[in-house]
């Protein structure tokens, strides 16, 4: 068994499409503080996480209505909250508990394992800085829809001194730790209670960037409000770091396990299909979108960027309705 293999910054340029040399110095400085080896799972060890997934997957409670959702984030989240006001370090205090030690990672499309039992966490933090630099380099107003503990804004934060960083989420908890993150880091950071079933009256800066992440599983297919939310803001980008079960593939079996728990959950579903739709309607314009094949224990996340093309349609049907005025005079 070889267990030597490691998890390199070259590996996260082929996962996330980035420039080895465009990589923040931040990066090089978590990766080389973060244990990355692994090996492969034998077949026995792939027989006893199957097991336990399947397992998991027939436990009752496994499914929540959307008031039993909100509560759940309300009690997290205020964890965290209570965390933050504890005088914990905030990038301790805002780690989601949902991240739990474990052994097994998902990588590649196979199940590999692993000496760091907190190692999905630390690649996590090492993608979303791979992402974030990438495609929000030159935006001074960033929203995230569905911030949670806020631990996204906080590193949007330190990669991004100078944005002015907006959070979106279901629960006060949430809003409450952004307000203090503002005041702990001395930023324009604020909060607002946001219902992603059905958006309020948020306004939010034409032309800015707005990033969801490991947000929007829970919308199953009632994300129409949300998208159109989206798309009335006129974003100059959407960042999507998210489940998406069309990239993944029936015929393997960790992606089939995968499938069974994301249904199984009510997750996100046809999403992508329908922002397709929308591109091929010359509503939007999809930049990025493919699976970077890095796990999650049980699912994983799928990277999909886009930017509005509303304004653009908008001052198109504005020309043509003066043309056709000017043509009938």
């Amino acid at each position: 068994m070889d267990v030597n293999k490691q998890i390199t910054s070259e590996d996260f340029c082929s996962m996330f499409h980035c420039e080895h040399e465009k990589l923040p110095n931040v990066f090089f400085d978590t990766l080389g503080k973060t244990i990355t080896n692994y090996h492969d799972a034998d077949a026995e060890e792939l027989s006893a996480y199957l097991l336990q997934v399947l397992k998991r997957i027939e436990m009752p409670g496994i499914t929540r209505n959307t008031t039993e959702n909100i509560d759940a984030f309300e009690k997290g989240w205020n964890e965290n909250l209570q965390a933050l006001h504890s005088g914990m370090k905030p990038e301790d205090a805002l780690k989601p508990a949902y991240f739990k030690a474990t052994p097994y990672l998902r990588y590649k499309r196979s199940l590999i394992i692993s000496e760091n039992s907190n190692l999905e966490y630390d690649l996590f933090t090492l993608a979303r800085i791979a992402i974030l630099t990438k495609y929000l380099t030159g935006y001074d107003h960033i929203t995230e829809i569905g911030c949670g503990s806020c631990q996204n804004l906080l590193l949007i934060a330190r990669l991004f001194p100078c944005a002015k960083l907006v959070g979106l989420d279901w629960t006060n908890a949430s809003a409450e730790i952004a307000n203090e993150l503002s005041r702990l880091l001395n930023r324009s950071i604020t909060g607002h209670v946001f219902d992603m079933l059905s958006p309020g009256n948020v306004l939010l800066k034409k032309g800015s960037a707005i990033i969801t992440i490991h947000a929007m599983e829970q919308l199953g297919r009632n994300y129409e409000a949300l998208l159109q939310f989206i798309l009335n803001a006129e974003p100059g980008i959407v960042i999507h770091y998210e489940p998406i079960i069309e990239f993944y593939d029936d015929e393997n079996l960790l992606d089939y396990v995968a499938l069974l728990y994301s249904r199984k959950r009510n997750y996100l579903t046809d999403y992508y299909r329908r922002l397709l739709a929308l591109a091929d309607e010359g509503r939007i314009e999809i930049l990025d979108a493919w699976r970077p094949n890095l796990g999650g224990v049980i699912h994983e996340s799928s990277l999909i960027v886009w930017k509005s093309l509303e304004q653009q349609t908008r001052q198109g049907k504005i020309m043509i309705q003066q043309q056709k005025l000017d043509f009938e005079k």
